[in-house]
């Protein structure tokens, strides 16, 4: 694998005239650039480099070590850091704007620490800020091999309509971006990646624990363009949120062909989770994703995931499971694993992974006859969640079955409690949950309540999440919407209508446990089917409405 990939990116360095050597040359990537003519290269060593820097029209080649040795222990050890602009509205890591052809290249680093740029769309002329990490105009790059974590497009100055694509932005253009971990970036649409007007090649990427879209959607990937395609292969999107459709991929306009790709455990508060848009423009074969697709051996499977990476275990159903056409064939010659690691360009990664934890609801009301409580630890993490319970003070509670110590990767584990006191009522404890995520501390205190009820009025609270029918349904022009809480909770309700268009928000705020109503006035609305989608943590449900006026 390795030296297969080799032969291709020293081909890249040999076509490109010069090389210029950062910090040995130059002391900033930037002024390494300007000293370039097209075909150059310029090669950075290991380090941590605070610049933020534009290819200002020359096609050549940015890389890190990794270009000589195929080694991605480069990667992580060669950081480009924009959080320090000289203008804010120049915020992203990378520009590449300026008529680069397709010899350009970006190649191993670490890109962290943009906002994006602020600039006038040539479609509709109005300003956005994109390109949290890297922002791509009227350019064909190779991005490739880069670890592009925690950059943010979500600034919104005056005068700026929206603002997306919190790792890249690529625009009326064709660009490759292969073989990337794009995780941790946040977009108002397009958490990961936005693509306009574009025809892009996305392979063997991860795209993963982006947030966003609640502009347009589109936690992971958000695409847009009449009359242009993407290409989808081989890919990993799991674990993006996005608050209106397509936690994973929103396709807004355009066309989206692949196969190959493993897209699960994306969420979105209104809508659909995984990959939103019109069936008719959605081409995707050989892929495993949890949703009914349409396509050719399309499977909705738990892909087994491995320890870190988000590698398959060898157990998993994605193994031999992608194209049978042998042009795709992985590195070994077998046939096409589904994901990452699929296909004739998949190479390892460097250990980026890890575990993150959830749980929900945030605590327990649990009455001393019924005894049982249900929760939820969601791990939307790439990496095994490991997890201790104990209780603060005594043994009042017993998990109900023997749980199950080891969260999978982009997975929820459901777990029982169960009374296991038979002292006085009205007793308050605390379940410990200790973890290895880093990114929330540990132990998570999950506060338990065992309270006197009695067996013919079991509890002041209902024991579970419940989104009831509405009345009157059919309506108009309002009806009412009734949902149960077990504890308190941030709640989210709002109407979508057929399309996933969010057309209302009925309520964004804590609730106390209990039973709730809220009314929905339509009279502006026009008929037709609508969904009414509640969240509460990470519990989800939606009702279908029919306004009939």
């Amino acid at each position: 694998m390795r030296l297969a990939l080799l032969v291709v990116l020293l081909s890249v360095v040999v076509t490109h005239a010069t090389l210029r050597h950062v910090p040995a040359d130059f002391n900033t990537v930037q002024s390494a650039i300007l000293a370039c003519v097209n075909r150059d290269t310029v090669l950075v060593a290991e380090g941590h480099y605070t610049e933020n820097i534009d290819f200002r029209g020359r096609s050549i080649v940015v890389a890190s070590e990794f270009l000589l040795d195929g080694n991605v222990e480069h990667i992580p050890a060669t950081i480009l850091d924009g959080s320090q602009p000289e203008h804010s509205d120049s915020g992203s890591v990378v520009r590449i704007i300026s008529g680069e052809d397709s010899t350009t290249a970006l190649i191993g680093f670490t890109i962290t620490g943009g906002t994006g740029t602020k600039f006038r769309d040539q479609s509709d002329n109005l300003f956005y800020v994109e390109g949290g990490g890297i922002i791509i105009e009227n350019s064909d790059p190779l991005i490739a091999f880069n670890y592009i974590y925690l950059n943010s497009a979500t600034r919104r100055p005056q005068g700026t309509q929206s603002a997306g694509g919190g790792a890249i932005r690529y625009g009326y253009c064709s660009p490759r971006i292969h073989n990337n971990v794009i995780t941790h970036n946040s977009g108002r649409y397009g958490g990961g990646i936005v693509s306009f007007f574009a025809d892009g090649d996305l392979r063997n990427n991860v795209i993963a624990n982006n947030n966003g879209g609640e502009d347009y959607g589109g936690g992971g990937l958000w695409i847009g363009g009449t009359g242009h395609s993407t290409n989808l292969i081989n890919n990993t999107i799991g674990g993006n949120t996005s608050v209106l459709s397509g936690g994973g991929i929103r396709l807004f306009a355009g066309v989206l062909n692949g196969h190959g790709n493993i897209v699960l455990s994306n969420e979105a508060s209104s809508g659909t989770d995984q990959i939103a848009g019109a069936s008719a423009n959605l081409h995707l074969d050989y892929t495993c994703v949890a949703q009914t697709l349409n396509g050719t051996d399309n499977i909705n499977s738990d892909p087994l995931f491995a320890v870190q990476n988000l590698e398959l275990s060898a157990a998993s159903p994605c193994i031999d499971a992608g194209n049978p056409d042998a042009q795709w064939n992985d590195t070994d010659g077998t046939r096409n694993d589904i994901g990452c690691y699929g296909g004739p360009g998949a190479h390892e990664f460097f250990h980026y992974s890890e575990p993150s934890v959830e749980v929900a609801p945030t605590s327990a009301e649990i009455n001393i006859f019924e005894g049982r409580f249900f929760f939820d630890i969601n791990n939307m993490g790439t990496e095994n969640l490991n997890l201790i319970f104990e209780f603060q003070i005594g043994e009042r509670f017993r998990f109900w079955g023997i749980p199950n110590l080891l969260i999978s990767p982009l997975t929820v584990s459901t777990y029982t409690l169960e009374s296991n006191w038979d002292g006085p009522a009205d007793v308050r404890d605390t379940l410990f949950v200790f973890h290895n995520a880093a990114n929330v501390p540990s132990p998570v205190l999950f506060p338990i309540h065992l309270y006197p009820g009695d067996a013919a009025d079991e509890s002041p609270f209902p024991l579970d999440f419940a989104l009831h029918a509405a009345f009157p349904n059919p309506f108009n022009p309002s009806t009412t919407i009734s949902f149960d809480l077990p504890s308190d909770q941030f709640v989210n309700l709002t109407i979508t209508n057929i399309q996933g268009r969010q057309v209302a928000t009925l309520t964004d705020s804590r609730w106390t446990a209990g039973t709730h109503t809220v009314t929905w006035n339509a009279a502006s609305i026009p008929s037709g089917t609508y969904f009414a989608t509640l969240r509460a943590g990470k519990w989800q449900e939606h009702i279908k409405l029919m306004l009939i006026k």
